[in-house]
């Protein structure tokens, strides 16, 4: 098995895993997603990657992938104490249901936070799903209790 960077190449399969990914969090059939989420995934994903915005790990295994990580860069003003003034939002975390329990996320996960110094992260921040969690926090992230989100209603 092989970890590596996606390329250009790879962006139809990083749209897919994300859309399997979705779909589990939300306890839904992959086929139940709308058409325009998967169109609107796969213009985000080959922007976000070509404006450099977004890095993504895949897990590989015999030519075929298995597991995906994504991280988005975003640029944050620096603090007294670390002048970086780059943050990374973990998501997409998702390795397919045959693989698990066999430490593919946590070497996914470990190549996304041994990658930090070249992007110049200063910190990585995710939300943590319930199964995500015993991982996450394996590898030394924080619950922090002051995490607030405010969801706008969209206006299509």
């Amino acid at each position: 098995m092989e970890i590596r960077t996606a390329e250009p190449r790879d962006f139809g399969v990083v749209g897919e895993l994300r859309s399997k990914f979705m779909a589990e969090r939300k306890g839904i059939a992959l086929s139940a997603l709308p058409d325009r989420f998967h169109e609107a995934t796969q213009q985000f994903i080959a922007r976000s990657h070509s404006d450099g915005t977004m890095v993504s790990w895949l897990a590989e295994k015999e030519g075929e992938v298995i597991g995906l990580v994504s991280v988005i860069l975003q640029d944050v003003p620096p603090r007294p104490e670390d002048l970086r003034t780059i943050e990374g939002l973990v998501i997409n975390m998702y390795v397919q249901q045959s693989e698990r329990t066999k430490g593919i996320g946590g070497l996914l996960l470990r190549a996304c936070v041994d990658s930090a110094a070249q992007y110049g992260i200063r910190r990585l921040n995710l939300y943590a799903t319930t199964d995500g969690r015993p991982l996450y926090s394996a590898a030394g992230f924080i619950a922090k209790d002051d995490w607030m989100v405010l969801d706008l209603p969209s206006h299509r």
